[in-house]
C-alpha cells in the first residue's frame, strides 16, 4: 500500500531538517526525536542503546518525565522477558513492531513491564524502531503513546522508511565526530570567543596553510592575514602557530562533546540476563 502524497512530503521535509550539516553525536538523538515527532503522534520518544559487552542500557527521552530513572531501572530488570522490549534486532525481521503485534491492550496491562515501566510514565502503547549502527551495540527508538491508540500501517511504513535514514544519520554523526578530531571547526572557535574571520583564519592555520595560502583562500592580503594571526595568538594566549593549531583542535574536540540536551532525562541501567 502506497503512502499518501502528503505523508511523503512530510517525510522529505523532516528528512531535510534531520540531515542538516552540523549533525553530530552530541545532537543526533535530539535531531532524531524532532524527525520522528514530525511524522508520528506520540506522548514521548526514547532512544536507547544496549551495550552488549557491559550489559548496560543507556537510554534517554525527548522531554522531562517524572519517574524516568526508576522506570528505566525496572525496564533493565524485566526487558529480557518480553520480545517487545528485549532489544533484539531480529524481531519482526528488523522492521518496526508495536504492542499490538504481541498483546491486546488488556493483556499488556497485566505485564510487569507495563505496571513497572509504562504506567509510571503515563503511557500504554509502544512502537520499537531498530537503528543499525555500531558493533557491540544495539539501538532502538521507542515511540510511546497513551489511550491504547494503535500504530497504523501507514505510520509503521513511515517508520520503516525512516530506519535507513536514522541509521545513515547516526553513521554520519559518528564520522563527523572522527573528522572534527582532525580538523578545527570554525563554529566551535566562534563559541570560544573568536570573530568569524578570526575563526576562519585559525581553521586554515590548523590545517597547515601558510599566510600566503590563507590569503589566497580568503582573498585577503598577506599583511591582513598576518594581522589576524597576531591578534589570534594574543587573544588565546599562545606564542606560535603550532600552539594556536593545537588550541583550535582542543576547543573543537571539547565543543563536539558538548551536549545539546542537558535538561533531557537520561539513565544508564544494568540489564538482567535472560
Amino acid at each position: 500500500m502506497a503512502l499518501p502524497d502528503k505523508k511523503i512530503k512530510e517525510f522529505l521535509e523532516a528528512s531535510e531538517v534531520f540531515l542538516k550539516p552540523d549533525l553530530g553525536p552530541q545532537n543526533y538523538a535530539e535531531r532524531a526525536y524532532d524527525f520522528i515527532n514530525r511524522l508520528i503522534p506520540n506522548e514521548f520518544i526514547a532512544f536507547g542503546t544496549l551495550h552488549l559487552d557491559e550489559g548496560h542500557l543507556e537510554i534517554g527521552a525527548n522531554h522531562v518525565l517524572p519517574n524516568f530513572a526508576q522506570a528505566m531501572e525496572a525496564l533493565g530488570q524485566h526487558m529480557q522477558d518480553y520480545a517487545l522490549y528485549n532489544w533484539d534486532p531480529t524481531v519482526n525481521q528488523g522492521k518496526p513492531f508495536s504492542r499490538s503485534d504481541f498483546y491486546t491492550a488488556r493483556e499488556f496491562r497485566q505485564t510487569a513491564v507495563y505496571s513497572l515501566t509504562m504506567q509510571p510514565l503515563g503511557v500504554d502503547n509502544h512502537c520499537a524502531v531498530h537503528v543499525p549502527g555500531v558493533d557491540g551495540e544495539v539501538s532502538f527508538f521507542g515511540i510511546e503513546r497513551k489511550g491504547a491508540s494503535d500504530f497504523s500501517s501507514d505510520e509503521k511504513m513511515l517508520l520503516q522508511m525512516s530506519q535507513s535514514l536514522l541509521s545513515s544519520g547516526r553513521n554520519l554523526a559518528l564520522a563527523h565526530n572522527r573528522s572534527t578530531a582532525r580538523n578545527a571547526n570554525p563554529a566551535a572557535l566562534m563559541r570560544a570567543g573568536l570573530t568569524v574571520r578570526e575563526a576562519d583564519v585559525l581553521t586554515l592555520v590548523s590545517a597547515g596553510q601558510s599566510n600566503l595560502e590563507i590569503s589566497e583562500t580568503l582573498t585577503l592580503s598577506v599583511d591582513t592575514i598576518k594581522e589576524y594571526v597576531s591578534r589570534i595568538l594574543s587573544k588565546i594566549g599562545v606564542s606560535n602557530r603550532l600552539s594556536a593549531a593545537l588550541w583550535a583542535l582542543r576547543v573543537t574536540h571539547m565543543d563536539a562533546a558538548r551536549p545539546t540536551g542537558d535538561q533531557l532525562p537520561r539513565a544508564l541501567v544494568p540489564v538482567r540476563s535472560a
